[in-house]
């Protein structure tokens, strides 16, 4: 969480606007399509993280959809799967129990990316897997960005001819780009008209002190391309190149986009070797906290002063089960803090954290389905204490 933030003030409008958004949409449909996502929100931003994060799911579904009983590299599985997904990405059909988690969510990233767009984009970069930047994030980044887009399309310009950077190679571009282009940033103040069309966004409140310085739709396309290339190319979001290797669906080249495609449709090109990385944050962002360690809860990475005693080494020891290293008072903090009280969805997401085969997984499971779904404070003492008991399983 950006510390320019009031937290519990960012997570309530964050509630309220997705709710009263959502409750003027269903107040007269039922479901909501791709198409009306677009126009959902008067802030086109807020519409596109929603884009994005479903444009995550449809790639994540098509790799789950993947079995080691067949030949998913076989030409005709490919062309046939290329078909499929990109026929299920034109049928968008979204209730309101699903949209408002990621619309609250949506709200929040386009605050964070208007009032501190430095801590967006460095959290952005720093949540990368395996601390790598690759081509086709990076080119997500920029075709889902719209305020500021600068930023991630000039991050995205470095990178030409290079499948993949550390992560700290792209920090050192993000220094250099906005200590270049700083003045470009937009300004925050033509945006709060458009949010308090909904509900009145008032920076004051939203802010700590110091921190605000008051300074027609197109047609459905054809079934074999995809809703994530066609509908976002009509928001004056660039469209990804198509990847065919040789391969096209009815004369168009497939292309899936993100990891999907790079699963399906990879290409075989070389890649200039990466610099290897280094763990120090960049000049720029070195008083930013890492987002897996130090945001979540200070407390938790101070070293002490005087010797171990027996009771830290044991709260620091390894575990081999989350859900025993989770005391009955604990158990109850959760469920009642974190997962809203419902004692089922608790159980459920212990024992897929539990599954998780490395600490990397877990964090990413609490970072970009619980923390969306429940609309998590990561900064709370609650999210810290489920970070910790993870840290010790996979110590």
């Amino acid at each position: 969480m950006s510390n320019k933030f009031n937290a519990s003030s960012l997570t309530e409008y964050c509630k309220s606007y997705a709710r009263k958004v959502a409750g003027d949409f269903f107040a007269h449909h039922s479901v909501i399509s791709g198409q009306e996502l677009l126009k959902l929100s008067p802030v086109s931003q807020v519409n596109l993280f929603i884009i994005s994060s479903l444009s995550d799911k449809w790639r994540s579904d098509a790799e789950r959809f993947r079995s080691p009983f067949f030949d998913f590299e076989h030409p005709d599985v490919r062309q046939a799967m290329q078909v499929f997904m990109n026929t299920v990405s034109q049928h968008i059909s979204v209730r309101r129990e699903n949209l408002e988690p990621l619309l609250a969510d949506a709200t929040r990233r386009t605050l964070i990316l208007l009032f501190d767009p430095r801590h967006y984009f460095d959290e952005a970069l720093r949540n990368q897997p395996d601390f790598s930047l690759t081509a086709d994030a990076a080119h997500l980044l920029t075709r889902y960005t719209q305020i500021n887009k600068f930023v991630p399309a000039a991050v995205e310009e470095r990178m030409k001819g290079k499948s993949v950077v550390y992560v700290n190679q792209a920090l050192n571009w993000l220094d250099e780009i906005l200590m270049q282009r700083g003045r470009e940033l937009e300004k925050p103040e033509k945006y709060i008209p458009l949010f308090s069309e909904k509900l009145l966004l008032d920076p004051g409140m939203l802010l700590r002190k110091s921190s605000y310085d008051s300074s027609p739709v197109q047609p459905l396309p054809a079934a074999n391309k995809s809703f994530f290339d066609t509908e976002v190319e009509n928001t004056a979001i660039p469209a990804a190149p198509a990847v065919t290797n040789g391969m096209t669906v009815n004369g168009t080249p497939p292309d899936l986009n993100g990891s999907v495609h790079t699963h399906f449709l990879s290409d075989s090109g070389s890649a200039e070797e990466p610099v290897a990385p280094s763990m120090q944050p960049s000049q720029a962002t070195a008083h930013l906290s890492d987002v897996s360690t130090l945001e979540v809860n200070p407390a938790v990475n101070e070293e002490s002063d005087g010797p171990v005693t027996v009771g830290e080494t044991y709260y620091r020891a390894p575990i081999e089960s989350i859900s025993k290293s989770i005391s009955l008072n604990q158990k109850f903090m959760f469920i009642n803090q974190l997962f809203n009280g419902n004692a089922a969805s608790y159980n459920e997401a212990i024992e897929e954290l539990n599954r998780a085969t490395s600490y990397d997984q877990a964090r990413d499971l609490v970072s970009y389905r619980y923390a969306a779904q429940y609309l998590w404070d990561m900064s709370s003492d609650e999210v810290a204490m489920l970070i910790d008991i993870l840290k010790r399983r996979f110590a």
